[in-house]
């Protein structure tokens, strides 16, 4: 039970922190590229949804860990 929550804990943060970067690289890229067709700027933008769709589970795993030896050692 209590390393379900952990994960969840995890998966939050780093939702969070994926959200974050990918917004701004999202924004820096619509920015610095609009001279581009939308059709390309669209596409950069799916893959960047999958590539985060694909990072946040990963990376939840990560933050459980730092999570769980945080908690062992009373931090």
């Amino acid at each position: 039970m209590m390393i379900l929550q952990f994960y969840i804990k995890g998966l939050i943060i780093s939702l969070l922190l994926v959200l974050i970067f990918s917004a701004l690289y999202a924004f820096t890229y619509l920015v610095r590229n609009a001279d581009k067709p939308w059709s390309v700027r669209r596409n950069r933008i799916f893959d960047l949804i999958l590539i985060a769709i694909l990072t946040t589970p990963i990376l939840s795993f990560a933050v459980l860990g730092v999570l769980v030896i945080l908690n062992i050692r009373g931090l």
